[in-house]
């Protein structure tokens, strides 16, 4: 009887092995699973950090040559509006003369 008694008990604990073995093996391709999903996501979000901080130098770079150029143009509006240049160009381009002044052109051909 101890030698059926110990057969019956080494059959269930086999069966127990089995199923506990089975079951790490589940376990293994659930991580396994979890680990490629979120290593795959984490890639994609480094990739994705990448190109963000990529465009955001590009972007300053070109608001700095913007404001470069904002601040040359601000100073030919102050340069234009004076007085002295402004009479610059009606004698320049329209031809304008000072009262008593006379206009002196070439002769064309």
């Amino acid at each position: 009887m101890k030698r059926s008694q110990m057969m019956n008990k080494s059959q269930p604990e086999i069966k127990k092995s089995k199923k506990k073995h089975q079951f790490s093996f589940g376990r293994l391709i659930i991580l396994t699973f979890l680990v490629t999903t979120f290593t795959t996501s984490g890639w994609k979000l480094f990739l994705l950090q990448q190109e963000v901080n990529g465009k955001v130098a590009e972007l300053e770079s070109q608001k700095q040559t913007l404001l470069e150029e904002k601040s040359g143009l601000e100073q030919e509006i102050v340069r234009l509006n004076t007085p002295s240049y402004i009479e610059q160009l009606a004698r320049e381009q329209l031809g304008l003369v000072r009262k008593g002044e006379i206009m002196i052109s070439p002769k064309k051909q």
